[in-house]
């Protein structure tokens, strides 16, 4: 099965703002409660946004169908 690379662009978009609208809240409460396991958490959700940034601006611009002949 192939994904063509729109709909993977898409669905990488949605997850990125899914976890974008979860650092605020995480980030308070990281610095409320000084708890280390939410610090934790807060560069967990960092870490996960940037590496979706970089897919988004290293994917190939062609699906995988193209290139077999």
């Amino acid at each position: 099965m192939t994904t063509d690379n729109a709909a993977v662009a898409a669905r990488l978009h949605a997850i990125r703002e899914d976890l974008q609208t979860q650092v605020w809240p995480t980030a308070v409460e990281a610095a409320n409660s000084g708890d280390h396991e939410r610090i934790r958490d807060l560069v967990k959700l960092k870490v996960d946004i940037e590496a979706i940034d970089f897919a988004l601006g290293h994917r190939p611009t062609g699906s995988a169908e193209e290139g077999d002949t």
